[in-house]
């Protein structure tokens, strides 16, 4: 925590302005740490000999998306196709649209896409998803792939039977869209669970892609990928066998929910929001002034809406939109006062990122730059 006014610094006079002079509130990503949690993704899902295909939907940044590529990633994965414009700009090779795409719209920028050179492969769960990239296959002569989504407790999307995974991969094959295997992505799997639930979850998800991929197999159609997504499963490389690709995407900078839920430290934590008190109505009660706009709506998290990470003793107790609400864990007063900075790590980063153009970043209190948002707010396929 830091007092205001604020001075100088030993940052400030060897060249870099002190993090305690942005203007608040600010999003602040640390570089050192970010590029340190994916050099060692990289390096264990290398060591593993599985392939990464890191979801852009946290960081949604060229730069960063770049650095993934140079570490070995086979391709990135995107939510909406919106998201995938920029990337092809931006020479990335090869794309992963995790979200079904259904209707003529989507056909139409897809095949875009692909006709531009883009090598795209889909997730499908449905025939209407096959109608739509057959009429892809059927506008042009690029090759398109796709993985069947099934669902493995998560409850969201995907199908629920092998009899509805082999209708697809026909349908698919039908239509001239290659059948690459089987995607899934275990929300499920969260800081909510006691970390031996977590890992009884894990080993239940793997034994269920491996039962998937040997009934498939059966059937004619074993897959040649089983892709998992989520940030947590990851935690957990050595339960997952079956997995012949990852995808995580919180992993670039972490936040509250990857903490609690094992899959990071809290020194992982690579992006926060910097912010200032400004009211303090009640010995009890602290104002600052990061809200929804700024921090996310998402939570509470272990009942707080964001880590206040200089004075763990207190927690995030509300927000409304341009205010958060900090309150003393034991109920008591909290110290606080008018001016005070704090940092606050976001209960879920992606969300918090899409909030905001520009974020800063930093060497430890050294600002060294900034960081634009490219594929903010790209949601639609």
């Amino acid at each position: 925590m830091q007092r205001g006014p604020w001075g100088g610094s030993e940052a400030e006079a060897a060249g870099g302005r002190d993090v305690g002079r942005l203007d608040t509130p600010a999003v602040v990503v640390d570089r050192g740490i970010a590029a340190a949690n994916l050099e060692r993704m990289a390096a264990r899902v290398s060591a593993r000999r599985q392939a990464l295909w890191p979801h852009v939907k946290t960081h949604k940044s060229l730069a960063w998306a770049q650095r993934q590529l140079d570490l070995g990633a086979g391709g990135l994965m995107v939510a909406k196709l919106e998201e995938a414009v920029p990337l092809a700009r931006h020479g990335v090779p090869a794309v992963y649209v995790g979200y079904p795409l259904v209707g003529p719209g989507p056909a139409r920028r897809l095949t875009q896409l692909v006709a531009a050179g883009l090598q795209v492969r889909v997730a499908v769960d449905s025939l209407a998803g096959v109608a739509c990239l057959a009429d892809v296959a059927r506008a042009t002569s690029a090759p398109l792939a796709a993985l069947v989504e099934v669902d493995t407790g998560f409850q969201r999307c995907g199908v629920a039977s092998v009899d509805d995974a082999v209708q697809l991969a026909e349908a698919l094959a039908a239509a001239g869209v290659r059948y690459q295997g089987i995607t899934c992505f275990g929300g499920h799997i969260t800081w909510r669970l006691s970390d031996d639930e977590r890992r009884a979850a894990v080993v239940a998800q793997n034994l269920l892609l491996a039962q998937w991929s040997e009934d498939l197999r059966a059937r004619g159609w074993a897959p040649e990928v089983v892709s998992v997504g989520g940030t947590v499963p990851t935690g957990h490389l050595d339960l997952l066998s079956s997995a012949t690709e990852l995808r995580p995407g919180t992993y670039i900078y972490n936040d509250v929910a990857t903490v609690l839920a094992g899959a990071a430290q809290w020194a992982d934590c690579a992006a926060w929001v910097w912010t200032t008190v400004v009211s303090t109505p009640t010995a009890d009660r602290a104002v600052v002034d990061a809200g929804s706009k700024t921090l996310s709506s998402d939570g509470p998290v272990a009942g707080s809406f964001g880590h206040v990470r200089e004075r763990p003793d207190v927690f995030v107790s509300s927000l409304s939109e341009e205010h958060g609400v900090i309150r003393a864990r034991d109920g008591g007063a909290t110290g606080l006062e008018v001016g005070d900075r704090l940092s606050i790590v976001p209960n879920h980063v992606c969300t918090m990122i899409n909030l905001h153009d520009n974020v800063h970043l930093v060497e430890g209190r050294r600002v060294v730059g900034s960081l634009a948002v490219d594929l903010r707010g790209m949601i639609h396929s």
